[in-house]
């Protein structure tokens, strides 16, 4: 064993939680050793969720674009299907994920004072740790700690989950060829997004989810459009479901549910179990510490740090939400903290999200149904993009402008939208939620033509 290193922050967690903490203590002066313990950094973002599943949609809405090219004056070698070479969509994002991984690491690089470490860490008491490496074990001392080591897939309790070919979404990923037929177990954001990108493919697809609708917290109004979408574009979607079972052997599988009381089945060549997922606690050495958790995450206080001084935790290993942007803001806000700088940590009233079905639904804020149990005098007006020019121009009418402000002043506390495109225009939504605009302030801004974004302008007209 080498002898014992000391730093001023050991952050274990080399993903979005983890490196811009990371990179902002080392930039302050700060030594700083980063700890990440799969292949490279960026974390479940980038190798097993939100970048992945984003390419493969970006495959999956060009070959949607070919199909739909008579409807823009265009003809395609006679209208023959688009044949998708599934490896070559494989490599493309391998390249993509190894460039990302790569650029972050640079940046560290830039940094005499901040040291990678590709091992796995293990909190031995409350100042130190344990690094196993492929051929050494490094120990290291802290005075501050950051535990940011992400979360991993939901396992399901369901008979037959452990069969070969049943998969969960990290595995979906890695999956080496397009389905002809796929059950998921999950309409959450992860189902959806999966559904829509095979279905495009050309994967029959069915999406079961206990709940009584698919994407539970989202805005009521558009996850019953997406619902209606999602169906016309033939994906069967069952809820109030339960899971009974599931038989096979790899390439063919039964599932067995229950819904309404009544006994039904679905065949398919994939199974995949998405019901989110859930922190990733094991082998952190949690034990040898004050620091409490149970299945939601680790407990923290207002300023993230856990019920152990000195150790903080941000991103999913905290729970709900689990998004990058959010971990990366926690990250930051952190940062600021330990070093004694003015912090406003970010809160969940605020935060902004895409979920990337077909078309989009991007999220800021709350919804109606939030802001009401919330104790708010709420009201809504809505733009629909059936009338809109952008939407028309690109051929995806289909959607909703939401926007949820207070009756009394005409503050804004929630913007929700489900249009082709509505990733892009989230920011202006969690601009005006965040600093609280008016109605009338959000009027007054000069949209320009034709864009999706001056759909806020005219919906905030019609209350003004």
């Amino acid at each position: 064993m080498s002898n014992e290193e000391s730093v001023d922050v050991l952050v274990i967690g080399g993903g979005p939680g983890g490196t811009p903490a990371g990179l902002a203590l080392a930039q302050a002066g700060k030594r700083v050793m980063l700890v990440e313990a799969g292949r490279g950094l960026g974390g479940t973002c980038l190798f097993e969720g939100c970048i992945p599943s984003k390419i493969f949609r970006e495959t999956a809405a060009r070959r949607r674009a070919v199909g739909r090219a008579d409807e823009f004056g265009l003809r395609v070698n006679d209208g023959e299907a688009v044949e998708v070479d599934w490896s070559a969509v494989q490599a493309r994002r391998h390249q993509i994920l190894n460039q990302r991984a790569q650029g972050a690491l640079a940046k560290t690089k830039a940094l005499p004072n901040l040291q990678v470490v590709f091992g796995r860490a293990r909190l031995t008491d409350a100042r130190s740790a344990m690094i196993e490496l492929p051929d050494a074990v490094r120990s290291v001392r802290f005075s501050r700690a950051i535990l940011a080591t992400g979360s991993v897939p939901n396992r399901l309790p369901i008979p037959g989950a452990e069969l070969p070919g049943v998969l969960d979404s990290e595995q979906l990923i890695e999956i080496g060829f397009v389905p002809e037929s796929l059950v998921l177990i999950g309409g959450g954001p992860i189902g959806v997004e999966m559904a829509e990108i095979f279905a495009m493919l050309g994967t029959r697809v069915t999406i079961l989810e206990a709940g009584t609708r698919i994407l539970g917290p989202v805005d009521a109004v558009l996850a019953e459009l997406l619902t209606g979408e999602l169906r016309a574009n033939g994906i069967r979607v069952q809820t109030g479901v339960s899971v009974e079972g599931i038989e096979g052997d790899e390439d063919t599988h039964q599932v067995r549910y229950s819904q309404s009381g009544q006994a039904q089945e679905i065949g398919a060549q994939v199974v995949a179990i998405v019901a989110g997922r859930h922190p990733q606690v094991a082998g952190l050495g949690l034990e040898n510490t004050a620091v409490r958790y149970d299945r939601h995450g680790l407990k923290v206080d207002d300023t993230l740090q856990t019920d152990e001084p000195g150790i903080y935790a941000t991103g999913d290993l905290v729970g709900h939400p689990m998004f990058a942007h959010w971990a990366t803001a926690q990250a930051l806000a952190v940062a600021q903290h330990i070093l004694g700088a003015p912090v406003t940590y970010p809160a969940p009233e605020y935060n902004s999200a895409v979920i990337f079905s077909f078309p989009e639904l991007g999220m800021a804020g709350l919804t109606e149904e939030a802001a009401r149990a919330a104790g708010y005098d709420v009201a809504v007006t809505e733009y629909d993009y059936r009338m809109d020019a952008r939407a028309q121009i690109s051929g995806e009418p289909l959607g909703r402008l939401r926007i949820v402000y207070l009756r009394d002043d005409q503050r804004i506390v929630g913007v929700h939208a489900l249009v082709e495109g509505a990733a892009d225009i989230m920011g202006e939504a969690a601009l005006a939620v965040r600093n609280g605009l008016t109605l009338a302030q959000l009027a007054s801004s000069i949209h320009p033509h034709p864009t999706l974004t001056e759909a806020f302008g005219l919906a905030a007209h019609i209350k003004k």
